[in-house]
């Protein structure tokens, strides 16, 4: 019998259309459940993560972590491939990925939780999934409004000081985007990667959602706006259709710039910081001093990084460094230091240590 698959999430979740996108594009059925928290104590206890979204099989076994179980499901069912076969092409995909996930969080974040038209929306979308709590519409609202912006807003390091610059990194990544999206159907050439995935999770459920980045995605990145509907009206006969990337071209330049300009160097310092035991991290980013939570998360992604790298052969390692700089050279291709967080076991997950308290891996 067939595993079937019950995918616990959001419909206004980041991560959650993230993996949406990459079902839908291999063609593997699945179920959704919104979230609540019957549901996520239900999900914690097998997995021992508070996050969507989470992967419940029918043969009793769990998927957690959306980079993860695309990894998961392309060793189980390879066909239609989204993993390039060109060590450099892949290297840049998983890259890209990481990038789009983790550090367009933040801007996303904001531009959901700062401006009072956004806030409102989704904040009464998200009270929707609190039904089970006794408590009138209007306060549940206003928790997710005060929650969000104090975890994920203020508590991310935006402030008067940084505001701008994170709103320029949603409006420097529609810049770069839209010629890319004009020359060309998705990220790397013709076919899906990890990289356009990864991006599709920001790109959708918030800044093409969300009222305020939707009028400026639809005003300055048409092709932008258009890829992301590409995206989701993605099947497998149209992935299979398709060349899978081979190369890598110059219009992704400035985006690669971007990425070992400013974010291998963040996460560098999260590591240096984690390694310090220190609470806070604080770096430069855009011209800007930024200081913010350390997310160990985020050192597991280098490391990650890290061990993609090891495996490209010498050429395409030194490749790296025309593509991304000197600097993200050294970071990439050095050793960590540092014990690297445990994030999840291998997947799938069969069982799980009971004595250990379910964390939400943003912040473990």
């Amino acid at each position: 019998m067939a595993v079937s698959y019950l995918v616990h999430g959001a419909d206004e979740s980041y991560y959650t259309g993230k993996l949406e996108a990459y079902l839908r594009a291999k063609g593997i059925p699945y179920d959704m459940r919104r979230f609540g928290p019957a549901s996520m104590r239900h999900c914690s206890k097998h997995t021992g993560v508070v996050q969507v979204p989470q992967v419940e099989c029918s043969d009793g076994t769990w998927l957690v972590d959306s980079t993860l179980i695309i990894d998961y499901f392309e060793r189980l069912r390879p066909e239609p491939r989204i993993d390039p076969k060109d060590e450099s092409v892949r290297f840049i995909s998983l890259l890209l990925e990481d990038y789009a996930d983790e550090w367009l969080w933040r801007p996303a974040m904001h531009f959901r939780w700062s401006y009072p038209e956004s806030a409102r929306l989704v904040s009464g979308w998200l009270a929707e999934h609190l039904e089970e709590v006794p408590l009138p519409m209007f306060a549940k609202k206003a928790f997710w409004r005060w929650r969000q912006r104090r975890v994920f807003v203020r508590g991310d390091g935006v402030d008067g000081d940084t505001w701008r610059s994170t709103e320029d990194c949603y409006l420097d990544t529609l810049r770069v985007l839209e010629p890319i999206f004009t020359s060309r159907p998705y990220l790397l050439g013709e076919r899906p990667t990890q990289a356009d995935f990864g991006f599709f999770g920001p790109m959708f459920r918030h800044f093409f959602c969300d009222p305020t980045p939707a009028r400026i995605m639809r005003k300055r990145a048409p092709a932008v706006h258009e890829w992301v509907a590409r995206m989701w009206n993605i099947n497998p006969s149209k992935v299979e259709a398709a060349p899978i990337p081979d190369r890598l071209d110059p219009l992704l330049d400035p985006l690669l710039e971007e990425v070992g300009r400013t974010y291998l160097p963040y996460l560098a310092a999260t590591e240096a910081a984690f390694a310090r035991r220190e609470k806070t991290v604080s770096y430069q980013a855009k011209g800007v001093p930024w200081r913010e939570p350390v997310k160990p998360y985020r050192v597991w992604c280098l490391s990650q990084l890290r061990q993609s790298f090891e495996t490209l052969s010498d050429p395409a390692a030194r490749s790296m460094e025309t593509s991304l700089g000197k600097e993200a050279y050294g970071i990439l291709s050095s050793r960590s230091t540092v014990r690297v967080p445990e994030v999840v076991s291998t997947l799938p997950i069969e069982s799980r240590d009971q004595t250990r308290k379910p964390v939400d891996s943003w912040w473990r």
